[in-house]
């Protein structure tokens, strides 16, 4: 497993990269949950950064669950309107199979779990630079921004699954 950021984001997110106690990633992670809020994916390219690190660092390790769990939902969730419910068993297990490996890594991802994640924080990149008016100058206005972006997707998404579920 290897968490990858676009090269992008890098430079987007440079003037609050170095905020004491800011890890990269954090970065990684606004993007990933701007990415889950949104169901939005996008590939990395080859012109794009390297891995960063290999699993998830100490202060996000309790939180690994939680973060599997998401990416989980999210794929889900984007099967949702496609012929699969939530009853679909097979599906669902399949799914889940394809994305975590019961061995053999400390993430729990398989590789295309690994890549999976690091697509949907692509798209979050993504979301996040389409959504706020600038790059991020200082922490503490982006979180407010940050924050608002979040509320705003998981409200259109709520929105979504009422209609989808009106409609059946």
């Amino acid at each position: 497993m290897s968490f990858r950021l676009r090269t992008d984001a890098e430079k987007w997110f440079s003037e609050i990269a170095d905020h004491p106690g800011m890890l990269k990633f954090d970065l990684y992670y606004f993007c990933l949950m701007a990415g889950f809020a949104g169901i939005r994916r996008s590939p990395l390219s080859g012109a794009d950064k390297p891995a960063f690190v290999d699993e998830f660092p100490a202060p996000y390790k309790l939180q690994q669950n939680l973060l599997l769990a998401g990416l989980i939902d999210a794929e889900l969730r984007s099967l949702l309107g496609r012929g699969v419910t939530a009853q679909d068993k097979p599906s669902v297990h399949r799914k889940v199979s394809e994305l975590l490996a019961a061995t053999g890594t400390s993430t729990h991802l398989s590789n295309a779990g690994s890549a999976k994640m690091n697509e949907y924080a692509s798209g979050g990149f993504d979301v996040l630079v389409e959504r706020l008016s600038d790059k991020p100058r200082r922490l503490e206005t982006f979180l407010r921004a940050y924050a608002k972006v979040i509320a705003d997707l998981e409200e259109e998404a709520r929105k979504a699954e009422a209609d989808f579920e009106a409609a059946e």
